[in-house]
């Protein structure tokens, strides 16, 4: 078995914005489907996690991007398990270029659900071994914490979760958040950004039907964004960073 993963990309056209580089959420797509051949190769994918009535969630990402890869780029997306932090399965992520230069890196924490009642288990404890601890590899970030709000936010847009949203655990599909948040950066500045550092937190899963209010702040490139219900009762998700070129 593969302790390290790595799997390449090619940045396609449709994968990009009007600056001819990789769109945010399509970035977030890459590492989802790098952790999940890493995670079918180790034996606790989609298929066998169905047969035990578990699911893999994504909890919280962060990411510092140094570039955006262009139009007709091979991108390497690395990615390993890096053991357990609190109740979280833990894994990095490394992008670099065809000549091995860093594209970005991130951390990534992972939640073991039952399927049936959607409640947390102890990864160590249901998948055994299969998952390396890969002591011996770099831990991009550590700590990924609870973000903190933010008063000073401006409604942007409500969002209606539609069916071509919804992903394999029948839920918005993560990359989502990574759109919404592009879209919001765009609305408080009037201009197409991308990041040079994000992080992600996903609170609460949304479900087809489902509205999505967006509300932001965006000051001196410092943003947050978060995804809330339209009475605000439920939190959906959290996005805080920094956008490039401000």
């Amino acid at each position: 078995m593969e302790r390290i993963w790595n799997d390449t990309q090619i940045v396609r056209h449709h994968a990009c914005g009007p600056d001819g580089k990789l769109k945010l959420h399509v970035l977030f797509d890459y590492l989802q489907d790098a952790a999940a051949q890493h995670a079918d190769h180790l034996g606790v994918g989609i298929r066998f996690l169905a047969e035990h009535r578990m699911l893999w969630v994504l909890s919280r990402i962060r990411l510092r991007i140094l570039r955006f890869p262009a139009i007709g780029e091979n991108v390497r997306i690395t990615t390993y398990p890096s053991g357990p932090e609190k109740i979280f399965a833990t894994r990095q992520f490394l992008l670099s270029d065809s000549a091995d230069n860093q594209i970005a890196c991130g951390s990534s924490f992972w939640l073991l659900l039952d399927a049936l009642k959607f409640r947390p288990l102890k990864p160590l404890q249901h998948l055994g071994g299969a998952l390396p601890a890969n002591e011996d590899q770099t831990r991009y970030f550590t700590g990924l914490d609870k973000l903190e709000g933010n008063p000073a936010l401006s409604d942007l847009r409500e969002y209606a979760v539609t069916h071509s949203m919804i992903d394999v655990n029948r839920h918005l599909n993560n990359a989502y958040y990574a759109f919404f948040t592009n879209d919001a950066l765009g609305m408080m500045s009037g201009a197409f950004r991308t990041v040079s550092e994000i992080q992600v937190n996903f609170n609460h899963s949304a479900a087809l039907g489902e509205k999505i209010l967006c509300r932001g702040s965006l000051s001196g490139g410092v943003f947050y964004v978060e995804g809330v219900s339209p009475d605000r009762s439920v939190t959906y998700f959290q996005a805080a960073g920094k956008a490039a070129g401000l």
